[in-house]
């Protein structure tokens, strides 16, 4: 396919439909152009291997739930399952094909799929949350195992879900497998710091990029979009080493501070309250004489991502940074711990401004990494420390940042299309020695 047709291609089928999918599309097929690759690579990447559906009853109603998996060619299929209105097979398909991408990049022995139920979970009891998701494993039951395909926590989901998951499939199979599904509760093989790992994956990433640059952390203005498990962890973390955070939001809207913000009093009043405001505002009454003296400005949501700092780091949901609002973004530095939040018009974008982006399937790849962490402790029914998971993270993330730095350099690409690169080629080299592609391209 000459470069002509395929940006022919990718401008009709964004016409036709902008999708989680087909913004993925566009990335792999630009990645597919610099690297001139063969119409046989393109095919296979084209759509995932299998696609299941099932109805789940809860509750009176028929709830559409998912699991796409992607490609196994280098382990079993890996990825989470969320609870999530928004969770369609569109959205699936992209998570799972971004997934596949992220374990190779990481070089960790897993494919990528990814699992949802298109529900609001806020408008159930835990009694029916807990329904729903026995009910999910009932109906994937035949396509999940610890040597096929391991869900894990997503948005939504969390230890518990999986716990109930776990528990359900081995009373259906009449087997003990701790390594069906990662993201457990610790007294139910889970393994610590799995809670944290997409953080603390992505705050090695970015320290290691401001050491290069020779950069002091405690001059680095920080803020955060989406502040569930993933974003105020982040938050701790960079608030111990010196950051400055200065904003942070979630679905109910965000605070701002030049003089910086105190992410362990955010995370007591969001407990309390159930929003990052919490300790000014009740509702949509703010006491203003205590943002005054905080010297804090009560913002929207979305106002967080073009808000005035250094780092910028999204870590909610899908496509949020757009060619819309990109020259907007006053960020040097974005670290993306949500899946998909840019679009691939934004990204390019930022990349010609010169904005160092460290991409979804580099940077959130902490979670999956001690995801296998889980899974070759359950196989091998060692304990792991928190020390060795520390260690082994690091030492994993900083060997994919370097690859993907090398990759970036050598073809000339941004780090979002030298990250595709090196987790597509380690898939076409895997599925070459299976026999799955023809020798010669």
């Amino acid at each position: 396919m000459s470069r002509v047709a395929s940006v022919a291609v990718r401008k009709e089928v964004k016409a036709k439909s902008d999708t989680p999918y087909t913004r993925f599309q566009t990335t792999l097929q630009e990645v597919f152009d610099h690297l001139k690759a063969p119409i046989e690579w393109r095919k296979i990447f084209a759509e995932p291997q299998h696609i299941h559906h099932a109805t789940l009853q809860v509750k009176g109603k028929e709830l559409s739930a998912y699991r796409v998996q992607f490609n196994n060619a280098r382990g079993p299929y890996k990825g989470g399952i969320r609870y999530h209105p928004l969770a369609d097979l569109e959205e699936t398909k992209a998570l799972a094909a971004l997934m596949a991408i992220k374990t190779a990049v990481v070089n960790i022995p897993f494919g990528g799929a990814k699992g949802g139920v298109q529900f609001d979970p806020k408008e159930y009891s835990e009694a029916e949350l807990e329904e729903v998701s026995r009910a999910y494993a009932r109906a994937f039951k035949d396509v999940l195992g610890p040597y096929a395909d391991c869900p894990a926590p997503d948005v939504n989901t969390n230890a518990v879900v999986m716990g109930w998951m776990r528990d359900e499939y081995e009373k259906l199979t009449k087997g003990y497998w701790p390594g069906v599904v990662t993201g457990k509760p610790m007294v139910y093989g889970g393994i610590v710091g799995r809670d944290t790992a997409t953080a603390r994956g992505g705050f090695f990433l970015l320290e290691e990029i401001l050491e290069r640059g020779a950069i002091d952390p405690t001059e680095m203005r920080v803020a955060i979009q989406g502040f569930g498990n993933a974003g105020a962890a982040m938050a701790k973390f960079l608030h111990e080493r010196g950051y400055i955070i200065v904003a942070v939001s979630d679905s109910h809207g965000g605070i701002y501070s030049p003089d910086g913000l105190d992410p362990l009093r955010i995370i007591k009043y969001k407990k309390k309250t159930g929003r990052v405001h919490g300790e000014y505002c009740q509702g949509s009454v703010c006491d203003l004489d205590r943002l005054r003296m905080d010297n804090v400005k009560i913002m929207k949501n979305e106002e967080v991502l073009t808000c005035d700092c250094d780092i910028l780091i999204p870590a909610a949901l899908d496509n949020v940074i757009t060619e819309k609002n990109a020259s907007a973004i006053k960020a040097k530095f974005i670290v993306e711990l949500a899946n998909g939040p840019m679009s691939p018009e934004a990204d390019r974008t930022l990349h010609q401004r010169g904005v160092r982006i460290l991409p979804d399937v580099l940077a959130n790849a902490g979670g999956v990494t001690v995801s296998y962490f889980e899974w070759t402790q359950g196989r091998s029914g060692e304990q792991w420390t928190a020390e060795r998971v520390d260690l082994e993270l690091k030492r994993i993330m900083l060997d994919a940042y370097k690859e993907v730095r090398r990759e970036a350099r050598r073809e000339g690409m941004s780090y979002r299309h030298a990250a595709f690169s090196v987790g597509i080629k380690r898939m076409v080299e895997t599925m070459r020695a299976r026999g799955w592609l023809n020798g010669k391209d």
